[in-house]
């Protein structure tokens, strides 16, 4: 290291870590080869959809992350969030930290920063743990479609979600979270955020802030990457409708192969290694799709480690899911999921390492 960066490493400012422990904002350092330079590590971050309770998830989820690695997930070099995860990576990317987000989920409004004078009823803005009724019929026949024409070309859920009726719950009270901290213009603050959403027409994935990909603001891609099918109302971006990006992966981690990331950290509300046993129908039937989604972002992972990027994964475990119940929108334990997940995802990252018991 030279002598200017470490006057620049001195000089960095510090931030405030969810427990209270001030680490440095740039991100840590690493010296893969013993002796010689340090550099920053490139890491990256991953925040799956999930929900009302996977938004609160991972947020505690967040601090816990924070407080282990020392590392404020501001700082990440890419955001890739998936609806629920879009929500959190939106606010993340706007400079709020993760023990602003956990205390706003509180009832705590900040004095200052983006969320200052900003009020939200969590507990209603997605409609309450029941959707409207769907209008009738196919949800979008052109999707169904080139899905079934194509399948290999397409997830499986990709095709269920075309043939599931339109909802009609309002997703706008999201958006408007993300216009009251500034999401209102085309780009973000943050270079790397990338909100997934899915072609309600063509059936493609989209990755909103990606070059490639058509512009949008911040807010209508975020409504957008939670338009859950069946649910909400599609969003219409530009003269294309839009739906959850869940419905292609709940997390898109492959998104970063490329991206010559030395680490990515993947939290994933809806999928875990280890579950509970409920006794309900409706608790095994979301389990069981759990075990699915953890199966596909298991080959997300191993997609992007065989590029040589270090993948964290991690998601609820069986005290977690005993919390959320099967409902991931109902909005009754949100508070208990957001104090539970800090401190099973402390349990979590000591069991890998990155964290001291």
């Amino acid at each position: 290291m030279t002598a200017d960066s470490r006057e620049q490493a001195a000089a960095a400012p510090t931030r405030q870590g969810c427990g209270g422990d001030a680490h440095r904002a740039p991100g840590d350092l690493e010296n893969p080869g013993g002796r010689g330079s340090r550099r920053r590590r490139r890491r990256g971050l991953v925040l799956g959809g999930g929900g009302l309770l996977g938004a609160a998830w991972t947020i505690g989820a967040l601090c816990a992350v924070q407080e282990a690695l020392e590392w404020d997930p501001r700082d990440a070099e890419a955001i890739v969030g998936t609806s629920a995860g879009s929500v959190v990576g939106a606010l993340l990317a706007a400079g709020i930290g993760a023990e602003e987000l956990r205390d706003h989920q509180r009832g705590v409004r900040p004095a200052t920063g983006p969320l200052a004078g900003v009020q939200v009823d969590y507990d209603t803005m997605t409609g309450g743990a029941v959707p409207r009724a769907p209008r009738p019929g196919i949800g979008s026949p052109a999707m169904l479609r080139r899905t079934v024409r194509h399948p290999r070309s397409y997830p499986l859920q990709t095709t269920v979600s075309a043939f599931l009726p339109q909802g009609q719950g309002d997703i706008h009270p999201v958006g408007r979270l993300i216009e009251a901290i500034g999401g209102t213009g085309a780009g973000s603050p943050h270079p790397g955020l990338r909100l997934v959403a899915v072609d309600y027409t063509t059936g493609e994935r989209v990755a909103f802030g990606d070059p490639e990909a058509p512009p949008a603001g911040v807010a209508d891609a975020v409504k957008a990457s939670c338009a859950i099918p069946g649910w909400f109302a599609p969003v219409v971006i530009g003269d294309r409708p839009y739906v959850d990006g869940g419905t292609w992966s709940a997390t898109s981690v492959d998104l970063l192969v490329g991206a010559g990331l030395d680490e990515v950290i993947v939290l994933a509300p809806m999928a875990s290694r280890e579950t509970d046993r409920p006794r309900t129908v409706m608790g095994r039937l979301e389990r069981r799709y759990r075990r699915a989604v953890t199966r596909h972002l298991l080959r997300e992972a191993r997609a992007l480690r065989s590029t040589g990027t270090r993948v964290q994964l991690f998601g609820p475990g069986p005290e977690d899911l005993a919390e959320m119940g099967a409902n991931m929108m109902d909005p009754a334990p949100r508070l208990s999921v957001l104090a539970r997940a800090a401190a099973t995802m402390k349990a979590q990252l000591t069991t890998a390492g990155l964290a001291t018991a």
